[in-house]
């Protein structure tokens, strides 16, 4: 008798039992509707869309003139640039050293620029970009602190990046250009360095490495032999206007701000840096 069966018999007995039949008229139970995937992507778009409708004004297109005017650019005296994505904003804070900021920064132009091939681009137009791109995406107010030329004090400062004067190339300036040396008395002929020239001139010893490739010509002489020999041999005075010349052109943003010490009350100048703190919200 069943009572009289043990917990474990009870449990053979339940195992061996045959099990019950399967009811062929027995309905299955539906799988659950599929989504339609299009459906779902329109709708994501939709409503991506408007939740952003405020911010499509605000990442538009902007188009710049380039303070070289074209005469470096085959012509091109504009470009379109447009603020940082939240995606670009990742790309800039994945600097972890110094020697990383120079390509990351490049690969920020390239992508908020169009119509722009960045290899000629004129390093004082890149200055430029940079400074616009600051601009539109965290605002033209730029808070920096500086240094007293005299006294040494630290002096807090508002810069209002759209008010900084620019100075534009004219047909008459080239990229090729001629200046007369004032201790050899040489004329030499020399071009303005491009975006594609900066891996010469990451480090001061690079820069005067590489002055050479700057130079077209020194008195008709093309060769490489002279130009490196002239250079190394001439004087100081002769290298310094001939540096000066190449990199400091009279077009471009003016980037150096004076101001009166807090402290001494005397006028200093300061170049505006880009550090970890130019592409930040003042």
């Amino acid at each position: 008798m069943s009572e009289n069966k043990s917990i474990i018999d009870l449990a053979r007995e339940a195992g061996n039992a045959p099990e019950a039949p399967m009811n062929p008229h027995h309905e299955q139970p539906a799988p659950p509707p599929q989504a339609n995937s299009s459906q779902e992507d329109t709708s994501l778009k939709d409503t991506l869309a408007s939740l952003l409708e405020k911010v499509e004004d605000k990442i538009a297109w902007v188009s710049v003139d380039l303070p070289t005017a074209g005469v470096f650019t085959n012509g091109v005296g504009s470009v379109e640039i447009r603020p940082f994505t939240f995606e670009d904003e990742k790309i800039l804070r994945s600097i972890k050293k110094v020697s990383d900021a120079g390509n990351i920064i490049n690969t920020l132009v390239s992508r908020c620029t169009k119509n722009l091939n960045f290899d000629e681009l004129a390093l004082t137009d890149k200055n430029y970009i940079l400074f616009k791109l600051r601009e539109l995406s965290y605002g033209s107010r730029y808070d920096i602190e500086a240094e007293c030329n005299d006294c040494g004090a630290g002096n807090k400062l508002t810069v209002e990046l759209d008010k900084l004067p620019v100075n534009y190339a004219t047909l008459e300036d080239s990229r090729s250009t001629k200046i007369l040396l004032p201790d050899s008395e040489v004329e030499v002929e020399y071009t303005v360095p491009v975006a594609s020239d900066e891996k010469f001139l990451t480090k001061t010893e690079d820069l005067m490495d590489n002055l050479w490739r700057f130079v077209k010509n020194i008195a008709g002489h093309k060769e490489r032999m002279i130009i490196q020999g002239f250079i190394s041999k001439t004087t100081a005075k002769d290298v310094t206007v001939l540096r000066s010349a190449i990199f400091n052109t009279d077009f471009g943003l003016q980037t150096r701000v004076n101001f009166i010490c807090n402290e001494c009350q005397s006028d200093s100048v300061i170049e505006l840096p880009i550090n970890e703190g130019f592409f930040d919200v003042s």
